[in-house]
C-alpha cells in the first residue's frame, strides 16, 4: 500500500499553483492507494479558498480514498474566543466545502487511519504563556484520544495503526515550538492510543522521526507546506509512505526548481 501525505496547502495568494498541478497529476496517475491531507487547506478561511481546495480534493477522490482533517487556518476561531459564543460557525466553511466529518476513519487493506481534529480555536485549554500562540496551538482532548484508542482496538489484527491530526506532535527543530498545548505529554497520549504512525503538518518543516517508550516505537511523519512560507526557506515537499507486512518506508519528495518536479530526497525505513 502506498499513501500520499500532504499538508498546509494554504489555498490563497501564497499557494503555489505549479506544486499543486504536479501533485494532482501524480494522484491522477493512480500511483497512490490513498491520500492524506493533514489540514490548512485555506489561508484565510475564505469561501473561494475552500472552493479551490474542494476542487483539488474532488479530483483526488475520483481516483483514490481521501482522509482529510482541519487545520487551524480552516477554523474561524473568532466565533468562539476563549469558549464564548457558538461553536458551529467555526467549522461552517470546512463542513460546507470540505467534509462534514471532522474526524474521519479510513480502513484500507492492512491499514487503519484515524483522523482527529486538533484545531479548536482559542479555548481556555489551548492558552499558553507564549503571546503568539492563540489561534495557532492545537489540542487533542481526552475523549478524542479515547476515540482513537477504541478505533485501533477494533482494527483487524496486523493492521498498521495510523493517527492523523494537523498540529505537530514533536517539538519543531527550527521553530522550537510544540504543536499541541499539552506539549510532550501529547507523545504519551498518542502512544496510549496504540498508534504506530502519526501524520502531521502545521510546523512547515519536513520531519521523519521515531520516538520510543520502553519496547514500543512511534513513527512520526510531519510534512511541510506547499505554499511559499516554508520553515527556514527550505523547499516544499511531501511524503510518500509505503507499507508492507515487514516495514514502513517514508520518502520525502522535495521540489527541484531545475527539473520542475518533486524528487526523492530522504528515505527512512522502519521495521514493523
Amino acid at each position: 500500500m502506498r499513501l500520499l501525505q500532504l499538508s498546509d496547502v494554504h489555498y490563497g495568494r501564497q499557494a503555489v499553483a505549479t506544486y499543486l498541478e504536479v501533485i494532482a497529476a501524480r494522484i491522477a496517475s493512480r500511483r497512490y492507494d490513498a491520500v492524506v491531507m493533514a489540514g490548512d487547506l485555506t489561508q484565510r478561511n475564505f469561501r473561494w479558498q475552500f472552493r479551490a481546495a474542494k476542487r483539488f480534493l474532488d479530483a483526488a477522490r475520483a481516483v483514490a480514498p481521501v482522509l482529510v482533517v482541519p487545520g487551524n487556518h480552516d477554523v474561524a476561531w473568532w466565533w468562539k474566543p476563549v469558549g464564548l459564543g457558538p461553536r458551529w460557525p467555526m467549522y461552517r466553511g470546512y463542513r460546507k466545502w470540505i467534509s462534514d466529518d471532522l474526524e474521519p476513519t479510513l480502513r484500507l487493506p492492512g491499514i487503519t487511519l484515524v483522523g482527529l481534529n486538533s484545531c479548536h480555536g482559542v479555548q481556555p485549554y489551548t492558552l499558553t504563556t507564549r503571546l503568539r500562540d492563540p489561534g495557532v496551538v492545537g489540542a487533542v482532548r481526552p475523549a478524542q484520544w479515547e476515540k482513537a484508542r477504541a478505533a485501533f482496538a477494533a482494527a483487524p489484527a496486523g493492521d498498521l495503526k495510523v493517527l492523523v491530526f494537523h498540529h505537530n506532535l514533536l517539538k519543531g527543530d527550527l521553530s522550537q515550538r510544540w504543536g499541541l498545548a499539552s506539549r510532550a505529554r501529547g507523545i504519551d497520549d498518542a502512544f496510549a492510543t496504540g498508534a504506530e504512525l502519526v501524520l502531521n503538518g502545521h510546523d512547515h518543516q519536513t520531519r521523519i522521526d521515531a520516538v520510543e517508550r520502553g519496547d514500543r516505537r512511534l513513527i512520526v511523519s510531519a510534512t511541510t507546506t506547499l505554499c511559499e512560507r516554508t520553515r527556514g526557506g527550505l523547499p516544499s515537499a511531501f511524503q510518500e509512505i509505503e507499507v508492507d507486512p515487514k516495514e514502513v518506508r517514508i520518502r520525502a519528495c522535495v521540489w527541484n526548481a531545475a527539473s520542475g518536479d518533486f524528487e526523492p530526497r530522504q528515505d527512512r525505513v522502519f521495521a514493523r
